[in-house]
């Protein structure tokens, strides 16, 4: 084992501490030491396995990344350190459209065309190769700076091999039960990476924008009235093929300025209101069911020449239940050809499928008047023709969501092709029930997924790209019979040659033989939706391993993490892929994260350039501080703010707990106090020592339950708060003056043994939190008392106190103790006095019964906390007293006597000692050294303080020598007014 110095420097530096720690993790490997003993070593523990949620390796990692990070990195070190068998598994997501369009913009590629004409598809995926290689080297950079503790040696990748066949074993499985087949069907589309999405893609892309909301006039056929339609994608109207209407909706003919107009009676409320038109002529009334087969002329029949015929059964009135009365006329415009329902609708009535529109977003030359127009900005065009012909009733804007590629943010088509789909919807209820197996946290997130798993479409599961998984189907280009593999063993077998790399282009030369008809069958060109890929890693993360044998041990899994949108991606997919291969849930408990918004609750976005990037988070605060904060601030279901103030605020508690071992570590080598004698000076704990024990006992049993529920915020602050609040402003402070002691006593070996024992039962699980902290702090105080430690902080256990030193009624007292301090705090506060004046006398009435021993103990207690010169414990009230203050629990503190002149003086002795103090500070010495003290002041009051207290001061101060006289250099302070100058020198 590589050792490291381990010393506890006054100039504290998080800087210092990580770069000190990160290079024993590294040149002893702890990380994979800890990760291989606990699966290897801990046989017939209680099992923890954890789910990677696959980053996608096309970017580097950001701060809303490294909040998930951290959250899953504190769920496997507290399970390591409770002594479970812990699977911990890395992985990564290598294919798909995110890695293909990082790899575009580095060529300059504008769209997918350019990719074969400019690069050629064999250079682009070996490009993307290398991409996705420079990528993992970064993020484990990233990860290991973030202590996020993995095993990366054999983490999984989704275009491994032996991954990627599991997909091929889904899809195989789904088409043996008849669940996996070819349509042609209108699908989200997105022109610039030209290929297919599926709906859940659809729901993780969607943006807020400004549309036009057209409401224009269709004048029906061998009629005098017009129809009125509504639409926010007027583009669409060049492809029109029918109209629209509730059947059983109530709709009205109305003459409004001379013109007769059919709308949805509930609707025409509205319509008159943004027309301005306060009253109009009802002339008569239909069902919509009677329009139904009611002919109108084609709006763009003059500018798009395919329109001049429109007869039936196109430019018609169709029933479609889906028009609804909460918008818009009750009227909707339909074009088979760009959208689902619209196509659904169009095949009951046997329109025409047809757009000018292609598929990368531009309309051809038969779009007439409207030809090489991007689609978006054809909305103007096909306003401003409508106008021209008196068709537009009105026109506004609206703001609403539209699809966008959840990839590279274009406005998305729905565009008709052949594709393949999962029939999703034939395992709704068996995906139903295999979610109630599982726990979310928060509980919300049952509701929200299952709402989603209950309104499932089947997903389109190819995608028209080169760099992913290949789909493994074979189709005769004679009969179409359709063969599909579920194995590369499989694909060799029937193929008779070895496949070296089952991707693009390789895989494409593969042509067979139809068993059926003797025709020629080449692969269906698609490779599969990249969240097939991470979906399957359930099973494929065991099956690159070879390791299947221990998926019936490993899976289900206990825990995976995401934010909540993986309900419609990553944990959905999960989902489907397991029900078929499995018939159940592929994790028991699913957590979920909030994002990152910046200082001013925006959400972070490159396009609004707030993103802050993890490895500058770091940079500025340092890993430790930052997993602090992330965890301490908001429940990990909460959206967070970044704030550095804050950061900084909340890592300041990581300094005090350093100041702390600090104390412990400076005065105990001072001592020669040695830790193997530890039992025997707990024998000699008080009061204050077996609270602090008792408190600790209960922070670890409430830090532990509430990460097992992945209340993360309530565990950290649990401990952090402990360590800051209690242990150092209160049990610190309270017992501080017992290290002074010269002589070896007893109570000051208990502080010591107190102490130590509390730093070591909480390092552990501070580890979980703050592992460089918690690592330095641990090695510090190994090296430093010397006592035998493990190799690594890591490698400990979480454990409770033996009951022997815990003590409830204790703990009760000297709570009711600082309660009565707090009381007192509160009180000098309001009356404006220094917290170093000292009141004169104080009288405690408790509720509880006190030994002569435990009132002694409580009486120096406050008397050192509260300053308070004389402290009585009494069984009735006292006469005579200045103030009462009634304390929580029914106790009652009494304020006999505020001050004299001795008081007076005792507070200008502490004010002395605090500005000694901080130039001890501003020297850097350390707790042992010794200093000689010269004071100079014209005040004869604090003259008479030094005269009184000399003693006092010089034992605080660990002075040797303290002379009144003059003094030409040093430091000048102002006391009440009263002047002194102070010059110190180490002895």
């Amino acid at each position: 084992m590589i050792g490291m110095s381990w010393s506890l420097p006054n100039n504290y530096s998080f800087e210092d501490i990580e770069r000190e720690v990160s290079e024993y993790w590294n040149k002893n490997g702890i990380r994979k030491k800890v990760l291989e003993k606990a699966w290897k070593e801990r046989e017939g523990r209680p099992l923890f396995t954890f789910l990677e949620g696959p980053p996608t390796t096309n970017g580097f990692m950001h701060a809303g990344h490294a909040r998930g990070r951290i959250y899953k990195d504190v769920m496997i070190r507290l399970h390591l350190l409770r002594g479970y068998r812990v699977w911990a598994q890395g992985g990564w997501d290598t294919q798909g459209l995110p890695v293909e369009i990082e790899v575009e913009k580095k060529f300059g590629v504008k769209s997918k065309r350019e990719i074969e004409e400019k690069i050629g598809v064999s250079r682009f995926i070996e490009e993307c190769k290398k991409s996705v290689d420079f990528y993992i080297s970064e993020w484990i950079k990233d990860n290991e700076r973030l202590a996020v503790w993995l095993d990366y040696e054999n983490a999984y990748q989704t275009r491994h091999p032996r991954y990627l066949e599991t997909v091929w074993s889904f899809l195989k499985k789904a088409h043996d039960h008849g669940l996996l087949y070819r349509d042609y069907r209108v699908v989200p589309r997105c022109p610039r990476c030209g290929t297919a999405l599926s709906n859940h893609e659809l729901s993780l892309g969607a943006e807020v924008v400004r549309d036009p909301s057209l409401y224009f006039k269709v004048k029906a056929k061998n009629n005098d009235f017009y129809f009125i339609a509504w639409t926010t994608t007027p583009w669409t109207i060049i492809a029109n093929r029918a109209l629209a209407v509730n059947p059983d909706a109530e709709y009205v003919l109305v003459e409004i300025k001379g013109e007769k107009y059919l709308i949805a009676e509930q609707l025409l409320d509205s319509i008159l209101s943004k027309l301005n038109v306060s009253s109009v002529n009802k002339i008569s009334k239909f069902k919509g069911k009677e329009l139904v087969g009611m002919s109108y002329l084609h709006p763009l029949a003059e500018e798009v020449p395919a329109n001049a015929n429109c007869s039936p059964p196109n430019c018609t009135v169709v029933a479609a239940e889906y028009v609804t009365l909460t918008e818009g006329t009750g009227i909707v415009h339909t074009a088979p050809a760009h959208g689902p329902e619209d196509f659904e609708t169009g095949s009951r009535y046997g329109l025409q499928v047809w757009t000018p529109l292609r598929d990368n977003g531009y309309f051809g030359e038969d779009a007439g008047a409207f030809a090489g127009l991007w689609f978006k900005d054809a909305n103007k065009k096909v306003i401003e023709a409508l106008a021209k012909k008196g068709l537009v009733l009105l026109s506004e804007e609206v703001e609403h969501e539209y699809p966008h590629c959840w990839r590279c943010g274009t406005p998305l088509i729905y565009y008709p092709s052949a594709q393949w789909f999962f029939k999703t919807t034939a395992i709704i209820e068996k995906m139903r029930n295999a979610l109630n197996e599982t726990t979310f946290r928060p509980n919300w997130g049952y509701s929200r997924m299952d709402s989603w798993v209950s309104s499932s479409r089947d997903w389109c599961i190819s995608r028209e790209r080169y760099w992913g998984t290949p789909l493994p189907i074979w189709r005769c280009e004679k009969c179409g019979y359709t063969q599909v593999f579920g194995s590369i063993e499989e694909l060799e077998k029937a193929s008779g040659r070895k496949l070296e790399d089952p991707h693009k282009p390789a895989i494409d030369e593969i042509v067979l033989k139809c068993p059926r008809c003797g025709g020629e069958m080449r692969r269906e060109p698609f490779v599969a939706d990249v969240w097939a890929d991470s979906g399957v890693a359930h099973t494929a993360a065991l099956r690159q391993l070879n390791l299947e044998g221990l998926h019936s041990l490993i899976y289900p899994y206990s825990f995976a993490l995401e934010p909540p949108e993986q309900v419609r991606g990553w944990f959905y997919t999960l989902l489907i892929t397991s029900t078929i291969l499995h018939g159940r849930s592929p994790y028991r408990t699913l957590g979920m994260h909030g994002l990152i918004l910046d200082s001013q609750g925006q959400k972070m976005s490159k396009s609004k350039g707030n993103v802050v990037m993890a490895r500058d988070a770091m940079r500025r605060h340092g890993a430790d501080q930052l997993r602090l904060f992330m965890c301490y601030r908001n429940s990990p279901w909460q959206d967070i703010r970044y704030v550095d103030k804050e950061i900084t605020e909340i890592g300041g508690k990581l300094r005090i707990i350093y100041n702390v071992v600090k104390f412990l570590v400076s005065y105990a080598q001072l001592d020669k106090w040695n830790p193997n004698k530890l039992e025997e000076d707990l024998k000699f704990v008080t009061l204050v020592d077996r609270w602090i024990l008792t408190k600790l006992n209960k922070v670890i049993k409430e830090s532990v339950e509430n990460a097992e529920n992945f209340e993360l915020h309530l565990a950290s602050k649990a401990l952090y708060d402990f360590l800051v609040e209690d242990l150092s402003h209160r049990y610190i402070v309270a017992v501080r003056r017992r290290v002074w002691i010269e002589e070896e006593a007893p109570e000051k070996r208990a502080t010591y043994a107190t102490l130590y024992t509390v730093l070591k039962r909480s390092l552990p699980l501070m580890a979980a939190f703050t592992p460089y902290h918690a690592e330095y702090l641990y090695q510090a105080i190994a090296k430093n008392l010397g006592f035998e430690s493990k190799e690594s902080v890591m490698m400990e256990e979480i454990s409770e106190l033996p009951e022997g030193v815990l003590d409830s009624r204790g703990e009760s007292i000297i709570e009711n103790a600082f309660k009565a301090v707090d009381a007192i705090l509160a009180y000098r506060a309001s009356k404006g006095m220094r917290r170093r004046m000292p009141i004169k006398r104080v009288s405690l009435l408790l509720e509880q019964q006190l030994t002569d021993g435990e009132k002694r103990e409580v009486a120096e207690l406050i008397s050192g906390m509260a300053n308070v010169t004389s402290v009585d414990i009494v069984g009735e009230p006292p006469k005579g007293y200045v103030s009462e203050i009634s304390i929580e629990g029914g106790s009652k503190v009494f304020i006999i006597e505020e001050s004299d002149e001795e008081t007076l003086l005792l507070g200008y002795a502490k004010e002395l000692i605090r500005r000694i103090q901080l130039m001890r500070k501003e020297a850097r010495l350390n707790y042992d050294d010794f200093i000689e003290v010269e004071l100079s002041t014209p005040s004869e009051t604090l003259k008479k303080a030094i005269e009184h207290h000399k003693g006092y001061i010089m034992s605080e101060t660990r002075a040797s020598v303290l002379k009144e006289g003059r003094v030409d250099s040093g430091k000048e302070f102002e006391i009440d007014e009263e002047k002194v100058r102070i010059q110190i020198k180490k002895v």
